[in-house]
Parts: C-alpha cells; structure tokens; sequence
C-alpha cells in the first residue's frame, strides 16, 4: 500500500513535481494530508492550493505546471509558452504565459495572464502539462508578435503539415471582425496555396526577408543541365539568370560529410551554367550586404568559389 509520500510522489512525477489540492483530492487525499506533508517538508506550496514536491528542482516547466494548475486548473499553456513546448521555430523557455477562459488571479509573480475564449478542441497535453494546440498557439501568436517571428512560426508548421486544412479550420472558427492575428494567417494560408512551396529551415526564412521584392525570384527551384538531367535543388533562384541563392546553415552544412556533398553540389550547378550565392547565418547580421552581393551578381558579378563551412553549432 502506497504512503502519503508515493501516492503524491507518483501522480507529481508525470507533472514536474506539481500536484494541485484538487488533484490531491481525486486521489484520496484530505486537506490535513497535504498540510502534513508540507509540515514534513516533502511539499511546499507553490500557489494557492497548488504544491510541488520539495526535492524537485526548480525549472521552467515547473514553473509553467504551476501556473496551469492555479485557480483548479483553469490555465492552459498559450502563446509564447505553448510555442516552446511545441518546439515552434523562433520560440524558447522565457515567459510563463497562460491563457484562462475568464478573468482570474494568477497568484505568481512573473506570469503572464490572457483572457479569452477557449474549448477542449483548441487543448492537448505535452509533457504532462496542458497547453493549446499548434493551431491555435499560431492564431495567438499571431496577434502579439511580430510580422517576421509570425512568418517563421507559420513556415515551421507548414513544413510538417504541407496541406494547412487544420490550421485553416482553426483560424475560420476562431476569427472574429477586427482580429488581425488570424487575418495574418489567412493571408499566408492563401498566398501558400497559389503554388507556393515552403521553406526548408528557419534560416531561409530569414534570408526569404531579405530577398523580397527581387524581381523573378523561385523558392525550392529544381535545377537541370542543357541534357535536362537534373542537378539539384536550390533555396531560391533567378532562373533566367542562372544565379543560385543557398541558405547554408551550420546544422545542415558543417559536418564532414555535408561539406563534402555542398562540394560536389556545387561543382555540378557550375557545370550548368549557374553562379551560386552562399548565406549563413553571420551574412544575415548585415542584411544589406547580402542585398548588394546579389544585386552586383544580377549585373554579372560572379558567386561563390566554393560554399563555405559553417562552424560546427554549440551543443
């Protein structure tokens, strides 16, 4: 039979150390349980009615499982905080942001609070901890970041889920007059189903800010030889310049062996006819550098000797 201690232990442990007194309850356990489990010092109340066992370490997620546990669980993980979870491009572990249905005291210092409609359709659960929906995360974020951070989010999705019905739905049922997050979506969603393929990393939505408005530019262009044999794929071109623009990224292109195949690839667009442009991420620090190097080779400069190797990304 299961002490005090194992039964809180074992439901906390799917939940960062966090058990809230309403999850306490469901299990069996009374009010003067959990206030001797504190006395003890096995618990620590964390939040009104919410606890964490003391011997957890602190940590984002912690943090975050409390939040959503305040006020008997009426927070879900949204915005910036469901981004991260998602692993959304662009996102990271900084802000504790909860989105409640109604205005509530989140009794936390640091803790973001947003107010607004939410059903069981727009929750999941990742990592023990209630959060919204990749769509519906992308329709909030929508409306508080900015024009850049919006486009790399939507890329990333659309990558995983080339056909966007589900993201379109989301942003139908929850688009309102005035909203301007889900009209963003809208505009993305129908300029990607005019042909539009997608980026293939975060960096080249990056430099896809950059090229804008360069006049005959192809994303994801195929590129073939005279005989027609084809050569390979490329980031962005100027097809009828023959001129090849590579986001080389240090995640795909520092290794040994990928360096070795950017070599070959290379040697192979040259034989064709093709110049080729190579943009890492330092490149980008200084945009307008970028825009110059391709402006001098739309006037016949020449591109890259050899692509580069990116140093090998920190771990």
């Amino acid at each position: 039979m299961l002490t005090l201690e194992g039964a809180v232990g074992e439901l906390a442990a799917s939940r960062h150390g966090v058990i809230s007194r309403r999850q306490a309850v469901a299990i069996g356990l009374r009010a003067p349980d959990l206030g001797l489990l504190v006395k003890a010092g096995f618990l620590s109340l964390a939040a009104p009615n919410v606890y964490v066992v003391a011997s957890y370490p602190v940590t984002w997620r912690q943090r975050l499982a409390v939040a959503t546990a305040c006020c008997n669980e009426a927070g879900t993980a949204g915005f910036e905080s469901a981004a991260s979870l998602h692993r959304i491009d662009g996102a990271a572990e900084g802000p504790v942001v909860v989105l409640v249905a109604a205005p509530r005291r989140v009794h936390l210092d640091g803790v973001v609070v947003h107010v607004g409609p939410i059903g069981e359709v727009d929750v999941t659960f990742i990592d023990g901890i209630r959060c919204t929906t990749v769509e519906r995360t992308l329709c909030d974020l929508a409306s508080v970041r900015s024009e850049f951070e919006v486009q790399l989010a939507f890329e990333w999705y659309w990558r995983r889920h080339p056909d966007l019905s589900a993201l379109q739905e989301a942003v139908e049922r929850l688009h309102r007059p005035g909203q301007s997050g889900t009209k963003v979506l809208q505009r993305l969603i129908g300029e990607a189903r005019i042909g539009g393929v997608p980026t293939e990393s975060a960096l080249e939505v990056r430099l896809d800010f950059v090229l804008r408005g360069l006049p005959g530019l192809v994303r994801q262009c195929e590129v073939v030889d005279i005989a027609g044999a084809f050569v390979g794929r490329v980031d962005f071109a100027l097809p009828e310049l023959r001129i090849a623009i590579e986001a080389h990224s240090a995640e795909f292109h520092s290794s040994d062996v990928a360096h070795r195949s950017d070599l070959r690839r290379h040697v192979r667009l040259v034989a064709a006819g093709w110049r080729v442009c190579y943009v890492t991420s330092a490149d980008l620090a200084d945009p307008s550098k970028v825009w110059t190097v391709i402006q001098t080779m739309r006037r016949g400069g020449p591109g890259d000797a050899v692509p580069p190797r990116p140093p090998v990304p920190r771990t």
